[in-house]
């Protein structure tokens, strides 16, 4: 080895070139930087006041937008207009708890007009159909609902603090108006603290962000002792607890009212201004946020923060750039004469093995690492010729080996494709359709989708000599399990009719459930083996009186073409961990068309946004088709479900049973 060897030489030359250019960037830096901070620090401000107005536009926007949903929906204007129905309320109960989960805060609000009740929920107040307490005109705490009342626009938001419920919230309120007619307030309210620890977080040294009113009072900020709390009229002129308080001039003081206006006009937009801040010069960004009337300011202090503007880089890189070619001319020369020549004959026998010839030998007459790799490389190549001889020989064993495991696997994979087309048969034999033809006619129609060639859905029909009893189906998983459980169900069916009859659907719900428990032992529910069904069942009588509806999370929807009905089942499954509570609800059989689906056709997703089907575009599609004969309706679902789907995969396995009996139909 030579004293003076490759790495040496490679050292020596990359550290004199980056020394020398080292000291020329440090000359030009230093000026460059002074001049580029105030720049750099405008441009922050304005990206981070940006940011901070998004992250308090995105929540507020969601909340707004949740309690105008909350607002608008039918079952809580059908409690207001009837808040003693007992169906009324309960129904209210489940869809204002839905909301409830949905809020940030989960907090609620809702005031019936016409008995001034105010109701209101949140974590430490569960919802109930019992009234915090009555409002009244004659007491000025409940002046913000008749204010709000009097109001035209479709919604308000204030910063209140309410004395009956000890809370400090912003609250969101919309009227409630049924065809036109105000009839109550709803809304949600979130918290400040919440709010303030979200909007502080990730703090940066010399950038300080905070909150004011339009008055300038400071909402938010991180030093708690410069917040105005419940502070009003705060102007220009006072002295405590406003932004102009933290002002040390009345030109600075001018600059921030003028800012302000600006901002408030040009809603959305970042308006900067520099101010004179505690002894020295400091910038101030200020953008609008018109739902609270609040300003989002963000204060640099030019002296402790830490930014830079890479575009006032491009002259002194230009000049540096410039000066680096050439030092890299001269680098490059002497690299190519003592490191790329070597390497590149040495690169060149790489080349040739790579392409399979190995009978390749450099000459190693060097005294340096290049030498080294040479004499090494040659010892590589003797190598690897040996080895690959003997690797053929192995890959050619092994090939063959491969070829019959491969033939072993198609040979099963086509037994298990027979065994599931013909587990398919089978599934499809249990389907009453023959049964439903002759004693229906046209009077139905189905949609039975599995997910795989067999699913967990199948629907039933029984007749007695005292009517029919309708159903479906929708047992846990999919594919093969699932077509299991479907077997399971439908003996738990047939057992339970054969005890008890059809008449009573609720009944033979839960005894449904009770014999599926019994077939089933420990040690799969200790496993936790998903074995529940949702089950939906109507029995039409023979005499064409009523139809009586039950189901275990399977709803019954019902149209005339012109109204929709729901009629809501019990909230468990059959199955389930816990025992559910199932009720007849008896209804009318003319007139109305009826309607049973799985799950999977609400949850199929699809659409721009990739969402479910959705429960109000199912009672659209309802509305628009229960008129029509079964028929087409089926036709119309299918090419609705496929149209919304468009490319995504189907979910889950989907059944839609619809139906319809006039009580001159004499095949009953």
């Amino acid at each position: 080895m030579a004293r003076w060897g490759l790495r040496g030489k490679s050292l020596f030359a990359l550290a004199s070139t980056c020394l020398f250019a080292l000291l020329i960037i440090t000359v030009i830096g230093w000026s460059f930087v002074q001049k580029g901070q105030e720049y750099s620090a405008e441009n922050y401000a304005d990206s981070f006041t940006q940011l901070n107005y998004q992250r308090i536009l995105t929540p507020v926007s969601r909340e707004v937008a949740l309690a105008e949903r909350f607002a608008s929906s039918t079952v809580i204007k059908a409690w207001l207009n009837n808040p003693e129905d007992p169906e009324l309320r309960k129904g209210w109960l489940e869809e204002t708890q839905g909301y409830l989960d949905a809020f940030q805060n989960h907090a609620m609000f809702i005031v019936n007009d016409s008995t001034r009740h105010y109701y209101f929920a949140d974590h430490d107040n569960s919802l109930t159909t019992t009234p915090k307490y009555a409002l009244s005109e004659t007491n000025n705490t409940d002046s913000w609902y008749f204010s709000t009342r009097a109001k035209t626009e479709p919604f308000s938001i204030n910063v209140n603090y309410d004395e009956v419920l000890k809370a400090m919230k912003v609250w969101i309120n919309f009227p409630v108006r049924d065809q036109g007619q105000f009839i109550g307030l709803a809304g949600t309210g979130f918290s400040l603290d919440r709010f303030t620890a979200q909007f502080l977080e990730n703090q940066v040294q010399g950038v300080t962000p905070f909150i004011i009113n339009a008055d300038g009072a400071i909402e938010i900020h991180r030093n708690k002792a410069l917040i105005a709390y419940n502070a009003k009229n705060i102007g220009s002129d006072s002295d405590v607890q406003s932004i102009y308080s933290l002002l040390d001039d009345s030109e600075s003081k001018k600059r921030v009212k003028e800012a302000l206006a600006q901002a408030q006009s040009e809603e959305g937009k970042v308006t900067t201004v520099s101010v004179q801040q505690d002894g020295h010069k400091q910038l101030m960004s200020f953008v609008y946020f018109p739902l609270l009337d609040w300003f989002v300011v963000t204060n640099i202090d030019l002296a402790n923060v830490s930014i830079f503007d890479a575009s006032l880089v491009l002259p002194a890189v230009s000049a540096f750039v410039l000066l680096l070619v050439l030092l890299l001319v001269v680098f490059g020369f002497l690299v190519e004469r003592l490191l790329i020549a070597p390497i590149r004959q040495l690169q060149q026998s790489a080349k040739t093995i790579a392409s399979g010839s190995y009978d390749v030998s450099l000459i190693a007459d060097g005294n340096d690492e290049i030498g080294d790799l040479s004499k090494t490389f040659n010892k590589m190549a003797q190598q690897v010729r040996n080895h690959t001889q003997e690797l053929e020989e192995k890959v050619q064993a092994r090939t063959a080996e491969l070829e019959k495991v491969h033939e072993k696997v198609l040979d099963a994979h086509g037994k298990i494709g027979a065994s599931i087309d013909y587990a398919s048969l089978i599934q499809r034999s249990i389907l009453p359709d023959r049964q439903m033809r002759q004693l229906l006619g046209e009077e139905y129609s189905v949609i039975w989708r599995p997910r795989d060639v067999v699913g967990g859905d199948f629907y039933v029909f029984h007749t007695t000599d005292e009517g029919c009893l309708l159903g479906i189906v929708d047992c846990a998983g999919h594919g093969v399990p699932g077509a299991l459980m479907t077997m399971l169900m439908r003996a738990a069916i047939d057992y339970s009719i054969a005890r008890i009859g059809i008449e009573d659907p609720a009944t033979l719900l839960s005894l449904i459930d009770d014999t599926l428990r019994s077939m089933l032992n420990e040690e799969v529910s200790a496993k936790k083996v998903a074995t529940n069904a949702d089950v939906g069942l109507v029995y039409i009588p023979k005499d064409g009186s009523i139809m009586r509806f039950s189901g275990a999370k399977i709803a019954l929807y019902a149209s005339n073409g012109e109204e929709f009905i729901k009629y809501d089942s019990g909230r468990r499954a059959l199955g389930d961990r816990r025992r559910g509570d199932y009720e007849n609800t008896d209804l009318p059989m003319t007139e109305w068309t009826y309607y049973m689906t799985t799950d999977g056709f609400l949850d199929q997703s699809g659409g721009d946004k990739n969402f479910g089907f959705g429960n109000k575009r199912f009672e659209t599609l309802i509305k628009e088709n229960a008129a029509l004969p079964l028929r087409e309706q089926s036709e119309s679902f299918e090419s609705a479900l496929d149209q919304y789907m468009g490319d995504q995969p189907q979910r889950d396995d989907i059944t839609l049973l619809s139906f319809r009996f006039d009580i001159n139909n004499q095949q009953l």
